[in-house]
């Protein structure tokens, strides 16, 4: 316990020592992105491998480069999110879908959940570091989107942990978290539904001259709370299934006490797309 709370505690001074700086220097978000990427990404495939699955790991950093190299050209030349959001789906699309069939025509003994897992673990992970590095680059005030797309889902576990010690009593998936339970789940949506609301009714609609009425801004990102939370869970309940379908504890020994980067980032994968979601929504509502 005194070495989990201790790895936390320099987690927490390592995140904010890179998240605050990215305020002034956007780029800085597309290394963290880079680190958070290829160690997750390295985790997950040693994962599959110890469940005897066999993933196409060069195709899977060829994609990861591909990703890389779309958003610094989109940083550098493009600017635009939409036009960059469109290049990076269509041809990471057309990546994925080379990885999937091609090997299938080419390689008479090779085996297409094999070639499925590969094109999973690529956009398992490339997506959301996306998502970070979008949000942070293209918008006028990303980095408070940002924030919220990385802080959201430690916040709604936190407030499902304890609202599930003082209420919990009906499990919810007690194949995958034994622990978890719908007080606590229900609880921890609505209470950082609540934390959103305030900090965007109160913060971002300030920084972001956002055009509507306080109250409904604050009503829209009520709902984006309950959704980014639902999200967090699910992402957490992914990993853990994986973990339990492989036969591993955790994804790694990177954080000492709390597992490998996949163990600390499985929420964070599915909560940071609902921030770039967010960002792009409150783009629409300056208009």
């Amino acid at each position: 316990m005194k070495q989990r709370t201790i790895t936390g505690i320099i987690f927490l001074i390592v995140m904010l020592a890179i998240i605050i700086p990215s305020y002034w220097v956007p780029l800085i978000s597309v290394g963290l992105a880079a680190v958070i990427g290829s160690v997750s990404t390295y985790e997950l495939i040693k994962a599959m491998k110890s469940g005897g699955i066999n993933p196409a790991t060069k195709m899977i950093v060829g994609g990861n480069i591909l990703a890389l190299i779309i958003v610094l050209c989109g940083y550098f030349f493009i600017k635009d999110v939409f036009v960059v959001t469109t290049i990076f789906a269509v041809l990471l699309l057309c990546y994925s879908l080379g990885m999937a069939i091609i090997p299938q025509i080419f390689l008479p003994d090779d085996k297409l959940h094999f070639d499925l897992a590969s094109v999973g673990t690529l956009m398992y992970i490339v997506f959301p570091m996306y998502c970070l590095c979008a949000t942070s680059l293209f918008f006028e005030h990303g980095w408070f989107y940002l924030v919220v797309g990385i802080g959201a889902s430690w916040v709604s576990d936190t407030l499902a942990y304890f609202t599930g010690v003082l209420f919990g009593k009906h499990k919810i998936v007690p194949h995958i978290s034994p622990k978890k339970t719908w007080e606590g789940c229900i609880g921890g949506a609505f209470f950082c539904a609540l934390v959103l609301m305030f900090y965007f009714g109160f913060v971002v609609y300030e920084v972001d001259a956002i055009k509507i009425n306080r109250f409904v801004f604050m009503a829209v990102i009520f709902v984006f709370g309950i959704l980014i939370s639902a999200m967090s869970q699910i992402g957490d309940w992914l990993a853990s299934s994986i973990k339990r379908a492989v036969g591993i504890k955790d994804y790694g020994k990177f954080m000492p006490g709390h597992g490998g980067m996949l163990d600390r980032f499985d929420s964070v994968l599915f909560t940071l797309p609902i921030g770039f979601l967010i960002a792009i929504v409150s783009t629409w509502l300056k208009v």
